[in-house]
């Protein structure tokens, strides 16, 4: 068997065209195309037989009978062959190009199929994970690489009529792996549809639709005899190499907001063939990026094909329930990272409106790693350079632009991803530009088109990319503003192609990027990584299983765990923040004044509006109004006056995936919290001081503080205790995915096993004063304070006046915790809510009286971690049904059916014990989240800082 596998060639492949299916029918031409009676359908269930090693494969294999059955499409490793991997940044092999290892699992699948009639028959595999050899009725007809490539064969001359037989060997790795180092699970096989198209000879090959918002819609037959092509009313023939052109008065322009399609018909040779097109433009101009001539702003989600059961296999359905999801989240565009899509994943955005960045499959994260004394920054391009990966990377732009190119919802070429740059992929830039100059080009990686020895610095050769947007990943704001729009040589508009990690509990910084985003027309807007998580359901599996899990001595653990929705397609916390951010009306509320205003740049948002007067919890008033917004308008209305007024949009009619009643838009404000305090004096309370301790006896409560620690170690009423344990110092909370890196210096801190020592206590009538530090073994004081006991009662006042030692990294909280019997679950605040909130992530949240259970409060993260948080707050209070524990004051709580030690210690969420008690925790400061597990370290704003005051109150009645 020849090595094709360490070669860049394409074996009996035809060259790329323009996805189509023919029918036999033209009123059939806009009908699913396993309805066409040229689609033979070879989906189904197929013969396998695993190999070890490509060398154990015999030269006629083909003749073997296999050994198993699978399901095509679908990834062998979901059918118990070989093992899942996942590695974000690492090749999963040796690094010696063009050479993958020789123990390179190897796949023989087989099947029989019928075929009748004397047409040209063509074999077409959407997608074969990494490359494949074909053969039919025993010969062999080709080879093909590219995993995401559309690679069709002409098997006419190895047909016969009745039955035949298919034998595909699909081989793990190949010389292309080293270009498809993408950051997911690593799956193999035949993973996306088969199927054989009947055509008649001389039948159409290639043609090419160009429109402009004027309503030209022109129509190039670039390969095939003729046709008749029927557009808007009209009916014109074309030959080979001619261009017809048809003129649409007063166009509908196709936009995500309303992506109207015009139907055209083409027909050749009997078949017929639909395509729905959109009239849009695509175009940067003096620094700006323009679609339809507007400066629209990208709102967008970065989405590989995944599925939590399947894999790498996604079906339409799977597509179209992540495009309701994305439509109910006020998303309007997807980057598809970092390969072409399947050809139905196109036209499902054209039909339901998103603005696509269509990548070609295209990543070598992995040279960044390689070598043994690799410079992260400087080493990427290393593959790129190779002369053997010439020819190779502009064939992954040609499967890709060739493919796709008649498709309106393509805003956006992009080469790839992080493969660093090269001339030869400066030159298939140019060839891009050449073949389809109608669309800009992305290409993050032209950011690394320097010498070795400019290191991050921007050199002339920048500025000379022939690539048309700057791009970025996880830029800060503070670059953006201060150094992006500063630089007078960029002549070219921003967008972040991947910003605000969504990895567990996060991101914190998505209204600040929105807030930077929304001020300056030169930004395009951003990409989320990513649109979900990428956990897999193993069969007997007790949950979602990711990188670790599966016996891999190289892997990147949880970091697949990184969506804006969860991996079984749950919306979250964390979808309901960009959901705010994205939402296409901004609201405003000044002296009684509402003002709403349109973000949409070509439909009137038309909708519902319901204003919501409360107090203390409770609706005083609602009134609603019918909006009918100009793109780009504003309207004020009568807000009003309360304690908490919330305007909330629903559409007024069914909108793309969206039915009528929706809510697109929702936000709030707030007064000052009117709830009356619920502490009172007690003029007889007693306060006494014995040997270690001090105990405060007040009416309603008795208090008793551990002058070792300075805290208080007990309370009870009537006799009984109410806490489990002490209300102890807290500056630990369970690492968030987040601070993965910043927890680094936390672990090496010890802030987890940081305890408070106190020094002096001091009793003055109702009060008691402690000083003392926070500190671990081994190391000096973290925190300094002066922390001041007031007594009333049935409640102790507490005020910290503390600093944090110059030296130490911010603390992920300063607070208390204690543990309480489970029956407290039962939770009423004043605070930002409905939803988990932090100080950085509360966008979505306003302040207000809630009510729930503690059960309900818990955000499941597949790898525990920091969660469920309420910021904020004014008031709060628990209880088991027959005593209740109050907090007044401004403070962050949890009420949790976990502790912080079980969320820091276990790897799976299926692992935690079963509750065995409420942890309450009150915190003085809570860190935010950010987004450092990929983003800018967290912002000093949203730090525990490093000097403060805080005052919090807790009732016992």
């Amino acid at each position: 068997m020849k090595k094709y596998y360490e070669e860049s060639n394409f074996i009996g492949v035809l060259e790329p065209h323009a996805y189509y299916i023919p029918f036999l029918n033209a009123d059939d031409v806009f009908l699913p195309r396993r309805k066409s009676a040229s689609y033979i359908d070879l989906n189904g269930t197929w013969g396998i037989t695993e190999y070890k090693s490509i060398l154990e494969v015999e030269d006629d294999f083909y003749l073997n009978q296999t050994k198993g059955e699978i399901p095509v499409p679908s990834c062998v490793q979901i059918h118990g062959y070989d093992n899942m991997q996942y590695t974000n940044t690492n090749f999963p092999f040796p690094v010696r190009p063009p050479y993958v290892p020789n123990e390179n699992p190897c796949y023989h699948y087989s099947r029989k199929f019928s075929y009748d009639g004397d047409q040209k028959a063509y074999m077409c595999f959407e997608g074969v994970d990494s490359a494949f050899y074909l053969y039919v009725n025993d010969k062999f007809v080709g080879y093909s690489y590219i995993s995401h490539r559309l690679s069709e064969f002409d098997v006419t001359p190895f047909l016969v009529n009745g039955e035949n037989k298919v034998d595909v060997l699909v081989l793990k790795w190949c010389k292309g792996s080293y270009f498809e180092d993408q950051d997911k699970l690593r799956f193999t096989g035949i993973f996306r549809d088969v199927y054989i198209l009947k055509r008649p000879k001389g039948h159409i090959v290639n043609y090419r639709i160009d429109t402009d918002i004027c309503g030209k819609v022109g129509f190039a037959l670039t390969d095939g005899e003729s046709a008749t092509v029927t557009f808007n009313g009209e009916e014109k023939q074309v030959k080979s190499g001619e261009k017809i052109e048809f003129v649409v008065n007063n166009p509908k322009l196709w936009s995500a907001e309303n992506p109207y399609l015009y139907k055209m018909i083409i027909s050749s040779k009997g078949e017929y063939i639909g395509e729905e097109v959109g009239i849009r433009s695509s175009e940067v101009k003096n620094g700006v990026y323009y679609f339809n001539g507007k400066p629209i702003k990208i709102k967008g989600v970065n989405r590989h094909d995944f599925n939590y059961k399947t894999g790498a296999t996604v079906t339409v359905e799977n597509i179209i329930e992540d495009f309701t999801l994305m439509k109910k989240l006020n998303v309007n565009a997807i980057r598809t990272s970092h390969y072409q899509n399947m050809p139905e994943f196109y036209k499902l955005c054209d039909k339901f409106g998103f603005y696509v960045m269509s990548e070609s499959d295209m990543e070598s994260h992995g040279s960044v790693a390689y070598k043994m004394d690799c410079e992260y920054w400087r080493d990427f391009s290393d593959l790129a350079k190779l002369p053997m990966f010439k020819k190779e990377i502009l064939d992954r732009q040609k499967v890709n632009v060739m493919l796709n190119v008649n498709r309106p919802s393509i805003n956006f070429w992009s080469l790839g991803n992080e493969s660093g740059y090269s001339e030869y992929i400066a030159k298939a830039a140019l060839w891009i530009k050449e073949y389809d100059s109608s669309r800009p080009i992305h290409y993050e990686q032209a950011n690394k088109c320097v010498e070795a020895e400019d290191g991050w610095k921007r050199t002339d050769r920048y500025y000379e990319t022939p690539i048309d947007v700057s791009s970025g990943m996880y830029n800060s704001i503070h670059w953006m503003h201060n150094e992006f729009l500063t630089d007078e040589r960029e002549f070219r508009p921003f967008i972040l192609c991947e910003y605000c990690h969504s990895m567990g509990n996060g991101p914190g910084d998505l209204k600040d990027y929105w807030d930077e985003i929304n001020s300056n027309e030169r930004y395009i807007g951003g990409y989320i990584w990513e649109w979900a998580d990428h956990g897999v359901l193993l069969d007997g599996a007790k949950g979602l299983t990711y990188g670790g899990d599966y016996g891999e001595n190289l892997h990147d653990g949880n970091f697949c765990m990184d969506g804006i929705i969860t991996a079984d397609r749950k919306i979250t916390e964390k979808s309901l923040v960009m959901k705010k951010q994205y939402e296409p009306l901004a609201f405003e509320l000044i002296n009684g004044v509402l003002t709403v205003k349109s973000r949409w740049y070509f439909e009137n948002v038309q909708g519902l509006l319901t204003v919501t007067k409360k107090e203390n919890g409770k609706v005083l008033e609602e009134t609603t109004f019918n909006l009918d917004l100009l793109p780009q308008s504003e309207i004020t209305f009568n807000g009003g006056s309360a304690q908490v007024i919330i305007a909330s949009v629903a559409l007024l009619k069914d909108w793309s995936l969206l039915k009528k009643g929706e809510e697109i838009a929702r936000e709030g404000w707030t007064k000052e919290n009117t709830l009356e305090s619920k502490v009172c004096k007690d003029n007889n309370l007693k306060i006494t001081e014995s040997g270690r301790y001090i105990t405060a006896n007040t009416k309603g409560a008795q208090f008793i503080i551990d002058k070792c620690s300075g805290e208080i170690c007990s309370v009870s009423k009537d006799g009984k205790q109410v806490i489990d344990s002490p209300l102890e110092f807290n500056i630990w909370r369970a690492p968030t995915d987040n601070d993965m890196y910043v927890k680094n210096d936390w672990e090496r801190l010890r802030y987890r096993y940081a305890f408070s020592n106190a020094y002096e206590t001091v009793i003055k009538d109702n009060v008691v004063t402690v000083k003392g530090m926070i500190a671990p073994a081994r190391y000096k004081s973290v925190v300094e304070y002066t922390l001041v006991y007031t007594f009333f009662d049935g409640a102790v006042k507490m005020d910290i006046d503390f600093t944090v030692d110059e030296k130490a990294t911010y603390l992920p909280r300063l607070g208390f915790k204690t543990k309480l019997d489970k029956a407290f679950n039962k939770v009423k605040y004043f605070g930002y809510g409905p939803y988990a909130n932090y100080v950085d992530h509360r966008s979505n949240c306003v302040k207000d009286l809630y009510e729930n259970t503690v059960n309900k409060m818990e955000v499941n993260y597949v790898k525990p971690q920091e969660n469920g948080s309420r910021s904020g707050c004014e008031f709060m209070e628990i209880t088991d049904g027959k005593m209740v524990i109050g907090v007044e004051g401004d403070f962050s709580f949890s009420t949790l059916p976990h502790t912080i030690k079980e969320y820091s210690d276990y790897k799976h969420d299926w692992e935690l014990p079963e509750s065995s008690c409420t942890e309450l925790c009150l915190d003085y400061f809570m860190s935010g989240l950010g987004s450092n597990s990929c983003g800018p370290s967290l912002d000093e704003k949203y730090q525990t800082p490093k000097k403060g005051k805080g005052s919090i109150t807790i009732y016992f009645k």
